[in-house]
């Protein structure tokens, strides 16, 4: 009897030190690459973003960087890793990563009583498991009914980091401006575009290098008083056809598990208007975005943004009118002209974080400002929202969401607003 518990105890000193040993290695010579439970991501796309390659020897700060590129890919609802001893000097490493359900419907609402969004369709985010974007859908709203497709490869399946994405739509806008919280004027319009992006995302790239992303969009503009049944003036008719291009930069690194996040983002562009006739005037345009996210703890989390933008574009249906996702509570248009800025900070409270069923609650304000001179826009005291939202989804399948928001705002009646 003696023997066995002095060969049990043995045994158990024997595996708590090797436990030990492997938490406490500084390094590690990883000979192979086992992925578990890849039901439909192609084991490629992940072995694409792991910082080394089998046979390397390599730390603790590899293995996280690498495992956060994974869960950056947004495909997966658990991402994990363990390390098995092969021999005295190797290990294999063994990756688990579920993916969540990315084959979805699109059915959503979002709005108040008079400012809302439908939309309908169908997305895949992980096409033939590699990754690609695709999704054909439509949005009837009170400012805006189109449809689109859009594909987008990813850097994946690219050279160097490098992405493409397309866009066809098709639909129709209307929109009005406010002086003193009265409508003044509208446009209402049909819009036609194609448009395309070549980038370097900043969201999966840990090594910061100059590469500017181009996009390119050729759109046309035509005015229509018949969209819009209303007393209000219209503005005077149109059409515009233009090609725009633009050039962005971005700084800054933004991890996330699931919905929560944590790092910083800045990115700045600049852009022109090539008018394709005589009747649309060259234009020029420049934006610039802050983000930054405090992950605490697997509970707590804080964020804050900043957004900002000009347009020499003095045409109606080209200038920014800013809504309720600039300012929760605002009623698109009343906050609207060629220069603008909008801003947030946040908290958020996750209660429940399990495969089939998360909780979290918001606490937020908001605050933004449009003109048409953009200095202007700083020098009068901004609109400003507060309210908390409550949200239940299930991350195995992210489109399964609800989130109900309630908000204050001066002089504002939408004090209700829902995302499904």
């Amino acid at each position: 009897m003696k023997q066995k518990l002095v060969l049990i105890f043995l045994l158990s000193l024997s595996v708590n030190l090797f436990a030990q040993e492997n938490n406490f290695k500084k390094s590690w010579k990883i000979d192979s690459v086992q992925i578990k439970k890849n039901w439909r991501t192609r084991d490629k796309i992940i072995m694409r973003e792991l910082q080394f390659e089998p046979g390397e020897t390599i730390d603790k700060s590899c293995i996280e960087t690498s495992i956060n590129q994974i869960w950056n890919i947004g495909n997966f609802a658990l991402v994990d890793y363990s390390l098995d001893s092969i021999s005295p000097e190797s290990y294999l490493m063994n990756i688990q990563a579920k993916d969540a359900f990315t084959l979805l419907p699109i059915i959503s609402f979002s709005g108040a009583r008079n400012d809302y969004n439908l939309g309908l369709g169908i997305s895949d985010n992980n096409f033939l498991g590699r990754n690609i974007t695709l999704n054909l859908s439509g949005n009837i709203g009170t400012y805006s009914k189109n449809y689109n497709l859009g594909v987008e490869i990813p850097r994946q399946l690219l050279y160097k980091n490098m992405t493409l994405a397309f866009q066809a739509l098709n639909g129709s806008g209307n929109n009005f401006r406010y002086s003193d919280d009265n409508k003044v004027s509208v446009v209402a319009y049909h819009t036609k575009q194609f448009s395309g992006s070549i980038g370097n995302p900043w969201h999966t790239d840990y090594y910061y290098t100059v590469s500017p992303n181009l996009n390119w969009n050729i759109f046309q503009h035509k005015t229509d008083k018949s969209l819009i049944d209303t007393d209000v003036p219209f503005a005077d008719d149109y059409e515009v056809k233009y090609l725009a291009l633009s050039l962005g930069e971005s700084t800054g690194m933004i991890n996330r598990k699931r919905h929560q996040r944590d790092g910083y983002s800045v990115s700045a562009g600049y852009g022109v208007g090539i008018g394709l006739d005589k009747n649309s005037p060259f234009y020029q345009s420049f934006g610039l975005n802050a983000i930054y996210y405090k992950l605490f703890n697997p509970v707590m989390e804080f964020s804050a943004g900043y957004s900002t933008g000009y347009t020499t574009s003095t045409k109606p249906s080209l200038i920014t009118y800013l809504g309720s996702g600039n300012i929760k509570g605002l009623t698109t248009g009343k906050e609207s002209g060629q220069g603008y800025f909008s801003g947030f900070v946040k908290g958020s409270f996750t209660y429940l974080n399990r495969d089939w069923f998360a909780l979290e609650q918001t606490i937020y304000l908001n605050f933004g400002k449009a003109n048409d001179k953009y200095f202007d826009i700083y020098k009068s005291i901004p609109r400003i929202s507060a309210g908390t939202g409550f949200k239940i989804w299930t991350p195995m399948i992210p489109w399964l969401a609800a989130s109900v928001h309630f908000v204050w705002l001066k002089g504002g009646d939408n004090w209700f607003y829902l995302d499904i």
